[in-house]
């Protein structure tokens, strides 16, 4: 069955807000690759996009991202709010598909209506996410989500796409993760636009809280908030939603990513043909030099029959 015929049959479930129809019409992106900007401009054709509050959530393994989530979530659905969550998980080295660690970790909030869970292989991908995260975000915006939340994959310093892809973005840490050390490193500092504590039940929780706040001082970045939170003890969590939501609308109406934001959506984009060219890809008696001609002639004949469209 052609993409096309699929998603003629997906559209009436989908604007009637079925998740199965959700489900499906992201798994018709991830299977059709070569399509996926005439897809989504289709649908953009056919509903008018929900203007959501994109959430990104990053930080170090072992942190705590999952634990936090579900407990934000859970004020946003009190409120009311549909939610989708997009969980990248790291990709089994022999199927490429997601491990499904998360899900199981978040399986109470399914039993919620108003939110919907979708783990996502990153396939490998660098800077966290997953090649086609943007396809997948306009996807749920298409749906009618109030707020999307997206979890990194956790490895670390590499993790900076989040920041172009969301419209804010968290970073966990933890007093016993050795984030001291984190605190020092390029990249995954400057992205955050506020800092979570989590585990302030921890002995140490109040020095490591006091070292962020000097570190952002000197750095002239202690104009952005920091905020102790506790999983298992369910505090401070209050505080966070309140402060998301009351920056919701700055953070929606800045332009301060745009351009960024462009130029990273057509990166994985590329990046995501190429990777899948390379799945099917031959290798047997082939040299270096010829796979990367085969790339660029892969590349250039793609582009040149489907340009138009994007």
């Amino acid at each position: 069955m052609q993409w096309a015929e699929r998603y003629e049959q997906l559209l009436p479930k989908f604007k009637a807000q079925n998740k199965t129809a959700l489900a499906k019409m992201i798994s018709l992106l991830e299977d059709n690759y070569l399509q996926t900007w005439e897809i989504i401009s289709r649908l953009h054709s056919d509903i008018q996009p929900k203007n959501s509050y994109v959430i990104g959530v990053t930080g170090s393994p072992g942190v705590g991202k999952s634990s936090f989530i579900s407990r934000l979530v859970s004020f946003y659905s009190n409120k009311g709010q549909n939610i989708g969550i997009i969980l990248i998980d790291p990709s089994s080295p022999f199927s490429g598909g997601a491990f499904l660690g998360d899900r199981v970790r978040m399986f109470d909030l399914t039993n919620s209506s108003n939110v919907y869970i979708r783990s996502i292989a990153s396939r490998g991908a660098m800077g966290g996410v997953c090649n086609s995260i943007y396809d997948i975000i306009d996807v749920m915006k298409a749906f009618g989500f109030d707020t999307i939340i997206i979890e990194t994959v956790g490895t670390g310093q590499s993790e900076i796409d989040i920041f172009y892809a969301c419209d804010t973005t968290l970073l966990i840490l933890s007093p016993d993760s050795g984030d001291e050390i984190q605190i020092y490193k390029a990249g995954i500092m400057e992205i955050a636009d506020f800092y979570i504590v989590n585990k302030i039940d921890l002995p140490n929780s109040k020095r490591f809280l006091m070292y962020l706040e000097n570190y952002l001082g000197s750095q002239n970045e202690d104009h952005k908030k920091v905020f102790g939170v506790s999983s298992i003890e369910n505090k401070g969590f209050e505080k966070v939603y309140e402060w998301l939501e009351s920056s919701r609308e700055y953070f929606q109406n800045s332009n301060l990513k745009e351009n960024l934001r462009k130029k990273s959506r057509v990166k994985n984009y590329l990046f995501h043909l190429i990777e899948n060219f390379l799945e099917d890809y031959p290798l047997e008696n082939q040299d270096t030099d010829s796979l990367k001609k085969d790339v660029i002639a892969f590349m250039c004949k793609k582009e040149g029959n489907n340009g138009n469209q994007n």
